[in-house]
């Protein structure tokens, strides 16, 4: 019985069932590779979108971020908990692809709700004070 119980709160203390996906997986990759000092996502996921957006946990108003409307939770429902981002790769009308990524692997909560250009989506993690900003 004793047994049943610890596989029971081991299980329930898993952080995902989720599976990473490829581009979550070469996301995090490349912020290893970076010394988890910056990520370029302009190298990432083509050439057509003009804007990376990030939403962080609990925030699923994708439609306001964009600009235009597009519901996140057509595709995922992982933003109703603390686990996940979502990483949208948009023009100014569609989103052409999206990451679901696991904040473990790299954490991008306090960009919840914003959109940079391609241009300037390289984007640089402070080692003080742990804020994502646009130059270094």
């Amino acid at each position: 019985m004793l047994r049943v119980l610890i596989l029971l709160l081991l299980v329930g203390c898993e952080d995902s069932p989720l599976p990473r996906s490829e581009s979550s997986i070469k996301l995090g990759e490349t912020y290893k590779a970076n010394n988890y000092a910056y990520i370029d996502f302009s190298t990432m996921q083509g050439n057509k979108w003009t804007k990376v957006c990030f939403l962080g946990p609990y925030n699923s108003d994708s439609s306001k971020a964009l600009g235009f409307n597009w519901d996140v939770n057509k595709y995922t429902d992982v933003l109703v908990s603390d686990s996940h981002n979502v990483i949208l790769f948009a023009t100014d009308s569609a989103v052409l692809s999206h990451i679901v990524h696991r904040r473990t692997y790299g954490d991008f909560w306090q960009l919840s709700g914003k959109c940079f250009p391609k241009e300037s989506s390289k984007l640089y993690k402070s080692e003080e004070s742990g804020a994502w900003h646009v130059s270094s």
